[in-house]
């Protein structure tokens, strides 16, 4: 081979990754197609590069080795959560032949049981679970822990389960249930509507505890009182969440509103409490004086006033901001 075939190759060599990239001028495309059609070298080295049948295997294998790790790990997972729930069933054996050879019931046993079973929630479930494992885990655990109260209420002579139990689904649900509902798989018509789900959720939950709680103390007064003041709050609440989710507006006049309703609800949630629990009138308001700081009645008529002035400014502010910004994106 002369030296101008040897200095024709090298040059291919050099252009064949563009070529095959179709990142080369017309002039190089043309050169290299010319020389490949008398240099065996090159047209071979092209070759190699047009075939893909190695990038394939590597790729294909990459794969298997990760699939294969995955099963061996979700493998790893289940058996430990095999063994951990069969550690679990030796407590409750123990405790099961204790309670029968003393006679004793099955009181402690059902207890120990319960307990046993909010550990397995715990840990089992999260193991031994492919899929929404934190959302079967609360479910699981809020489960077991009703279970044990159950029991214990029943080893103190009963009547207090639901007193313990609906206050402590609605605590636990509060911050939880938002997680569980997101896990869960709706029909279509209610996919985009979790969030609704969950305030409607929260609500009947409030309004089950202070039920609960007042008809067992047998106090018809404060359960009215309790309805009412939830109420005033629940509403604010509710109209934050309209604004926030179904309004079509620009987040800083979402935000002002929500400002100024917040301001409005601080300065006149309470009189508005007192009017419809003891049918009395009274504007909190109207005993501002910034020079006493002493009486209680100007302390919060003065804080109310602050609250009412620096909130309507703010979300003023932020309204006036929101309408500019869209008027700039329009």
């Amino acid at each position: 081979m002369d030296k101008k075939n040897i200095r024709d190759c090298d040059i291919v060599q050099d252009l064949l990754p563009l070529y095959y990239d179709d990142a080369c001028s017309p002039t190089s495309r043309e050169f290299v197609e010319q020389h490949i059609l008398s240099c065996e070298k090159c047209k071979k080295t092209y070759e190699e590069l047009n075939n893909h049948s190695i990038e394939n295997i590597i790729e294909n294998e990459s794969t298997g080795v990760l699939e294969r790790h995955a099963k061996k790990e979700r493998t790893a997972a289940y058996k430990a959560g095999l063994i951990i729930a069969g550690l679990l069933l030796l407590p409750i054996i123990i405790t099961f032949i204790c309670s029968m050879a003393n006679g004793g019931g099955l009181g402690v046993f059902m207890v120990v049981l319960a307990s046993m079973l909010f550990i397995g929630a715990m840990t089992v479930v999260p193991l031994m679970s492919m899929k929404n494992r934190f959302a079967k885990t609360i479910v699981c655990s809020v489960i077991a822990l009703l279970f044990i109260i159950f029991f214990v209420d029943q080893l103190n002579g009963g009547g207090g389960f639901t007193l313990i139990a609906v206050p402590t689904i609605f605590g636990i649900s509060t911050v939880f249930f938002p997680f569980v509902v997101r896990a869960l798989r709706l029909p279509l018509a209610l996919t985009d509507k979790k969030a609704l789900i969950t305030m409607c959720w929260d609500t009947v939950w409030l309004y089950l505890t202070i039920c609960v709680v007042c008809i067992h103390d047998n106090s018809m007064e404060e359960l009215r009182t309790g309805i009412i003041v939830a109420t005033i709050f629940m509403l604010l609440a509710w109209l934050i969440f309209f604004i926030t989710r179904y309004m079509s507006a620009n987040p800083y006049i979402k935000a002002g509103i929500i400002t100024i309703l917040c301001t409005i609800w601080t300065a006149f949630a309470n009189d508005v409490s007192i009017l419809l629990i003891d049918h009395k009138k009274q504007l909190t308001l109207l005993s501002v004086d910034f020079s006493n700081w002493s009486d209680a009645a100007c302390v919060n008529a003065n804080v109310y006033t602050l609250a009412l002035v620096l909130g309507g400014i703010i979300g003023v502010l932020l309204i006036i901001v929101g309408l500019i910004r869209s008027r700039r994106r329009n």
